[in-house]
């Protein structure tokens, strides 16, 4: 079955719209109307939102319609988030363009030579400022922010629960464009999917949606930072710490600047979210649909059960699954690392799991 999507190149230019049923026949189909004067073979197809390599059909068919794709020549890169922001804070704010300038430099040199820029620029704010948390203390601080937002706490956990809304609404859209969703038989597919977002949306609103993962005045076994606001980057998502231990840290509770530089740091999916966490979902549907599925709870096998929302909650909105990285510890090859077919039976169904 094919699929709309949409597709551009690294410079933006041209945006087209694609309908493909492949990995190949989206990429062939892109090349002709992109133009490009290489062949097809030397061309890669990525996410725009997140520079993701889409490399084969299964992941290809975990995307929504619509998805906007960057097709690249071998000889081009990715443009990277932080790419992004330095364009937007060129083109929109002037009173950013100090900021922009140095997160262009600490882009454009060497591994080793980022560091030392970034250590420089963070060196110079003022550390004065860091205890500081009321808009009317540090209004500079605050800058371009909404002025709802009165403290440095409280705007740091909007960003949070931006983030897990973002990740419930790309999983939203990809188990409802699903072929198990729109051809589901007598529409059971279709309310299975849409009993087990209804739960997924009830788990994150009453965890808050982890709110307090960016704030330091959160419980220390909730926030990923210290009692000042510092960060430590986790490392690459199949390490136990950073590999530039001491140089990728930021605390973006002191200025605006490391604030801005922080939205560039990710919030990881050891176990991903779009090639593993989703389709394993849709395989927990179809097993329902099949009946005689094993309990991961009490190991018995059943036929009426549902799908063990906890379990997947854990994958994809938690600290259970998720690492907080500098962008260059954020690896978006394909992750070894991978999720499980979790189903209940009817008896176990009300079984909950630890969140934090």
């Amino acid at each position: 079955m094919k699929k709309g999507y949409k597709v551009t190149d690294v410079k933006r230019e041209k945006k087209i719209g694609v309908a493909a049923e492949s990995l190949h026949e989206l990429i062939e189909k892109s090349h002709k109307k992109l133009e490009f004067n290489v062949s097809c073979g030397e061309c890669n197809l990525y996410v725009a939102e997140d520079g993701t390599l889409v490399d084969n059909d299964e992941y290809l068919a975990t995307l929504p319609p619509q998805t906007v794709f960057i097709l690249l020549k071998d000889s081009e890169k990715m443009i990277t988030d932080f790419d992004y922001y330095y364009n937007m804070i060129l083109s929109t704010k002037k009173e950013y363009i100090d900021t922009g300038a140095a997160a262009k430099q600490f882009l454009s040199t060497n591994i080793k030579e980022k560091f030392k820029v970034f250590q420089k620029y963070i060196a110079a704010a003022d550390d004065a400022r860091i205890e500081l948390s009321e808009r009317t203390q540090d209004p500079a601080w605050f800058e371009g922010l909404e002025p709802s937002e009165k403290t440095k706490e409280q705007s740091m956990s909007k960003r949070v629960k931006e983030r897990m809304r973002g990740y419930y609404y790309k999983t939203k859209s990809a188990l409802q464009s699903s072929e198990t969703y729109v051809q589901s038989r007598n529409g059971r597919g279709k309310k299975i999917i849409d009993q087990f977002l209804l739960d997924l949306r009830k788990l994150l609103e009453s965890n808050k949606y982890n709110e307090g993962y960016f704030n330091r005045k959160a419980d220390k076994s909730v926030r990923l930072c210290n009692a000042t606001g510092l960060f430590e980057c986790g490392g690459l998502w199949n390490n136990n710490k950073c590999a530039y231990e001491g140089d990728h840290i930021i605390n973006p509770y002191r200025s605006r600047e490391e604030r801005i530089i922080f939205q560039t740091w990710n919030l990881d999916h050891k176990i991903e979210l779009s090639r593993s966490i989703i389709p394993k979902i849709l395989e927990a549907i179809e097993v329902l649909y099949k009946g005689d599925f094993k309990c991961t709870v009490c190991y018995k096998y059943s036929k009426p059960g549902s799908i063990d929302t906890d379990r997947y909650y854990l994958q994809i909105f938690t600290k259970n699954n998720l690492k907080l990285v500098h962008i260059v510890c954020h690896h978006k090859g394909r992750h070894s690392a991978a999720s499980d077919v979790y189903t209940v039976c009817n008896n176990c169904s009300r079984h909950t799991i630890e969140y934090i």
